[in-house]
């Protein structure tokens, strides 16, 4: 299904926080992850008193993104976030006992510092964003495939060794994801892109693993041609129901077979592809089957150089 008029008069309703939150959405998801982690450690110690400041402090940044505050997104700012959250929990440890939830503090502390690289790149990201919207930048192919490694890898540092996220057919288990990841360009070894687009394919595909179930395969292709760049994300998963496709794009819309499922989204992700795709002259297709799965693609014009 291409998305028509219809769809595209959806983003006339949205207020301005929710504009904000739409541009901010990866990185509520990053501020969301750190705020689920500390949860887990305030649930299980009695001493999770001590994590309640922090806590109080992944909200104000939360808030302050809503409203496009820039100096959230300070380098200087992020690395003293981040050093507040470490010290937090090393305040937690030195007042627990109980050797179980002392392990759970070690594994945080590892998934906390696969956040926190996710964090610093889509902070830089978001700041030249915001100095320049409208800029295409360009990177080696080899280095838009690292960054979404890493990407990879603190997703599935984040599940506690539930899965792997598996790129050789060879190496998955049971329960790890095969993802094939393809990027081809015809300008010689880079492709480009402005970087908000780059934050759409990022959400995309973290949807895609979020609704397929885990031993899932995912699809990811980028391809950029002389005029045209092209994404598209496949996923064999739980799909959305056909009744409800031509809803999915509504700000905060979660179809009926995925409402009890815990996510650390705000049910924007589509919202937000819809947003970014109209702004930049592109069109968008979805295509899902309840139980079988759901494609998405999107293609933008290139503009002339």
């Amino acid at each position: 299904m291409k998305v028509s008029s219809k769809h595209l008069s959806l983003l006339h309703e949205l207020t301005p926080s929710q504009f904000n939150a739409v541009e901010m959405h990866s990185f509520l998801n990053v501020i969301s992850v750190i705020r689920l982690q500390l949860e887990i450690l305030q649930e299980l110690s009695e001493n999770g008193a001590i994590l309640d400041q922090i806590i109080h402090i992944t909200d104000y940044l939360s808030e302050k993104m809503h409203s496009r505050d820039k100096k959230v997104f300070l380098p200087k700012n992020i690395r003293a976030f981040q050093q507040k959250v470490l010290k937090a929990i090393d305040k937690l440890e030195t007042l627990e006992k109980d050797k179980e939830v002392l392990s759970e503090i070690d594994e945080s502390r590892v998934i906390l510092s696969e956040v926190f690289k996710v964090m610093d790149i889509r902070s830089d990201e978001l700041n030249r964003q915001l100095e320049n919207p409208a800029v295409w930048e360009s990177f080696t192919i080899e280095e838009f495939k690292e960054d979404f490694n890493k990407f990879f890898h603190a997703v599935e540092k984040n599940s506690k060794g539930k899965y792997q996220i598996i790129q050789n057919i060879a190496e998955k288990g049971e329960s790890d994801y095969l993802v094939h990841f393809e990027v081809n360009s015809d300008n010689n070894s880079y492709i480009s892109m402005p970087l908000i687009f780059k934050d759409v394919i990022r959400d995309l595909i973290a949807n895609a693993r979020k609704y397929t179930p885990p031993g899932g395969h995912i699809h990811v292709g980028i391809s950029q041609k002389k005029d045209t760049l092209r994404f598209t994300v496949q996923d064999n998963g739980i799909g959305i129901p056909e009744s409800e496709i031509d809803r999915v794009f509504e700000y905060g819309y979660r179809g009926k077979n995925v409402r009890d499922r815990p996510t650390m989204g705000g049910g924007f992700g589509l919202t937000k592809a819809l947003y970014i795709t109209a702004q930049l002259n592109g069109d968008i297709w979805i295509d899902s089957k309840e139980g079988e799965g759901t494609k998405i693609s999107i293609e933008i014009p290139v503009p002339d150089e």
